[in-house]
């Protein structure tokens, strides 16, 4: 239940993370940051540490914000590319690398439940991807998330070449659309082949892969993406709707029970259109338990963790839609931080979204995402300037492949909003890391 308490500590009744301009400066960094060229010089609007009687989590005297990249797997390739993922974080005043380690069912890195990314198709086996960048970016003062898309399991005209992926040994695992139809193809509906969410043996699969990665990499988060249902039409497969109907029968009389199995025989979503409702709360049910029980299982083991998800900014439609109540998830503590996908251009909407979602978080942090590789670098750092206002932990930029391999556009953002170095924000939440027990699960 949103509380008045949360909507007044959102909206100014707490101590800033970035100090507030006046309008008037505001607006003269704003009309500023519309250079002539993508060379100008963008202006730079002062960040500050929450609390600046406690040290940076380096030990030096830098001010917080999350300056985020997504690093989509085919940047992650070979050890050369990785590498300059690295680099080029550093040389920007970047500060954390979200990166895509489970892109289709696949992994890169050394998974025991999964099949290697078949980018990785000409590396040796001993290349591991995310163990270079975990300890390369850490050598540099980075922060490092595994990034796994966690329904979306496959996309494509054809079948994984992996004869153990998911789409060739367990197709009966994966959504189905109204009509009970079943593909992995993209189209203007769906991204792909989503997994079914209600499926145990589904969540189990997934409970193991998320916090394999938590517990042999020396990650500092777990971040969720596709963490959903590909759309309103999914998921309808044969055995979701039993799995309901187990569910919605028990609460029946028997003679009800009986008429509704009888008209399961003409109408196979008969339960669906009984009991909505009871099917909406259901269907997000499944996603939630199992946000939640990894949650829960990554802090058991690595209390200092970070877990965070990328949403959809509208959380009402990500509730109804997709299955995604990510309010619930930051408000039962299952995540740390949120990263709002609002990518649109329009600023204002941009800003809209992302005060919602702080009159939401509370002491939990919101993180947007920018869609950067559509726009231009003194949009980005127009939006980065008024986003500081509304007192987000930060932004992620989407994405790396995106914006490195154009010319003058994150040494714009380097001259300009991201001038000086900055640490991400801390979770005064979480614990301290405990060396000695991080050397005790080194050993196992």
């Amino acid at each position: 239940m949103r509380t008045l308490t949360r909507f007044l500590v959102a909206n100014g009744m707490r101590t800033p993370r970035f100090p507030t301009l006046s309008l008037g400066l505001l607006a003269l960094c704003l009309v500023r940051a519309v250079p002539t060229s993508a060379q100008d010089t963008i202006p730079t609007a002062p960040i500050v540490r929450q609390d600046p009687s406690s040290p940076a989590p380096d030990g030096s005297d830098l001010p917080e914000e999350m300056r985020g990249l997504w690093v989509v797997r085919d940047s992650l390739s070979t050890p050369q590319a990785v590498h300059q993922v690295v680099q080029t974080a550093v040389k920007y005043h970047l500060n954390a690398l979200f990166v895509q380690v489970r892109g289709r069912g696949d992994a890169l890195y050394n998974s025991p439940y999964e099949p290697r990314s078949e980018v990785l198709a000409r590396q040796p086996k001993s290349f591991d991807p995310l163990e270079q960048i975990v300890v390369e970016g850490h050598q540099n003062g980075l922060q490092v998330h595994a990034w796994l898309n966690t329904y979306l399991t496959w996309s494509g005209s054809r079948a994984p070449y992996a004869w153990q992926h998911l789409w060739n040994t367990h197709r009966d695992w994966f959504a189905c659309d109204r009509a009970g139809h079943c593909s992995c193809a993209a189209n203007d509906r769906v991204e792909g082949a989503f997994l079914q969410p209600s499926n145990p043996l589904v969540q189990q699969h997934l409970f193991n892969v998320f916090t394999d990665v938590a517990s042999r990499y020396d990650v500092d988060g777990i971040h969720f993406d596709y963490c959903r249902y590909g759309g309103s039409d999914y998921d309808f497969s044969g055995s979701t709707l039993q799995r309901f109907r187990d569910f919605i029968a028990p609460q029946l009389p028997t003679d009800r029970i009986a008429v509704f199995d009888n008209r399961r025989k003409t109408d196979r979503l008969a339960y669906v259109h009984a009991f909505p409702r009871d099917w909406a709360d259901w269907r997000r049910a499944q996603i939630t338990n199992l946000v939640a029980r990894i949650s829960q299982k990554v802090k058991e083991e690595k209390p200092w963790m970070q877990v965070s998800a990328a949403v959809f900014p509208n959380s009402k439609e990500a509730f109804a839609v997709r299955g995604q109540d990510w309010e619930g998830w930051l408000q039962n503590g299952y995540l740390d931080a949120v990263a709002l996908m609002a990518y649109d251009r329009n600023t204002e909407r941009v800003l809209a979204q992302t005060r919602h979602a702080l009159a939401i978080a509370g002491d939990k942090q919101v993180y947007t995402g920018i869609g950067a590789w559509r726009l231009q670098a003194h949009d980005v750092a127009g939006k980065i300037i008024a986003l500081r206002q509304l007192g987000a932990a930060g932004v992620n930029l989407f994405s790396y492949g995106g914006v490195h391999n154009r010319p003058q556009y994150l040494d714009t953002l380097a001259r300009g909003v991201f001038a000086s170095r900055a640490a991400p924000p801390r979770m005064r939440w979480l614990p301290k890391r405990d060396p000695a027990k991080d050397e005790k699960l080194k050993s196992r």
